[in-house]
């Protein structure tokens, strides 16, 4: 996988699981940037299709060896080793960046990206194993490597809002895997937050509410959908909004709250009015209040 360009998806106890995707907001880029690839020569071509030449490695690892006074080709090396997913590499001249620069936020920022994704990697690889052969020692090695994903997940978020406190945007991933861990109550606070910041709070309380669903909170997971769904300033995307409004009209439905349900499902219509699912749908439920 070329890091950044696909989000790995996986089921945990009901929750998705999206280790520092796009998705989850996280600051996230290519590894190697095009505008700078080694030579500047044929921007333009596939990035994945390029051969970096021996020499080129042998020179950097030499460059490196020989304690260079800026972290450039620490940089360009690992960016190199990350794209080519040898996560380990990346990390080891990382690891030196980060030792003899321990101030640069490249540096920590790429160790911790080379990190994650060979979590990742191992991930996939349990996954891949358990698929093919399903016993208890391959699901073992799936669940923990779930939670050793989840575990440097967390560690990295943390580490990420020290830096830059600012970022209130990684409460969200920071929150999903602390769940995924057994702590609601501390991700429940991670994403009330996020709630704080305009831009941020309709997905926010999304996955509040998603959160709360699960829990079995059902009073306060449809105020989270409620809240999501109906945020005026700034208004929520279009697919926060319909998420939020159609996840409340079955969270509703489910526990018999038929008005509840008719009203979501009412907005929902208003939203698609071609949508002959949701019409049938509604009229059922109309015809079962009477």
């Amino acid at each position: 996988m070329a890091v950044g360009t696909q989000v790995r998806t996986y089921r945990d106890n009901g929750a998705e699981m999206e280790p520092l995707s796009s998705e989850d907001l996280v600051v996230r880029q290519q590894p190697i940037d095009e505008e700078q690839w080694l030579t500047g020569e044929d921007n333009t071509s596939d990035v994945g299709k390029r051969t970096i030449p021996l020499e080129r490695f042998q020179t950097l690892e030499r460059v490196i060896r020989d304690s260079p006074i800026t972290v450039d080709p620490y940089l360009e090396l690992a960016r190199i080793y990350l794209h080519q997913n040898r996560y380990n590499d990346a990390k080891r001249i990382l690891d030196l960046a980060t030792e003899k620069f321990p101030e640069e936020e490249q540096a920590n920022f790429l160790r911790e990206e080379a990190q994650i994704n060979r979590g990742l990697q191992l991930l996939e690889e349990s996954q891949k194993e358990h698929d093919a052969e399903p016993t208890k020692l391959t699901l073992e090695a799936l669940e923990r490597s779930k939670v050793e994903v989840n575990v440097l997940r967390e560690k990295i978020c943390r580490a990420r809002l020290v830096r830059h406190p600012e970022k209130l945007e990684l409460n969200l991933p920071l929150a999903s895997a602390l769940e995924n861990l057994g702590n609601p109550a501390d991700a429940i606070q991670c994403l009330q937050h996020a709630i704080r910041r305009p831009q941020l709070r309709a997905k926010a309380s999304l996955q509040l509410a998603q959160l709360l669903e699960r829990a079995k909170r059902v009073p306060e997971a449809l105020s989270a959908y409620r809240k999501a769904a109906l945020y005026n300033v700034p208004p929520p995307p279009e697919d926060v909004k319909y998420t939020a409004i159609f996840s409340a009209a079955n969270l509703a439905e489910q526990y018999g709250l038929v008005d509840s349900a008719i009203r979501y499902l009412e907005l929902l219509s208003e939203m698609q009015p071609n949508n002959q699912e949701l019409a049938k749908r509604l009229e059922a439920l109309r015809k079962a209040e009477l």
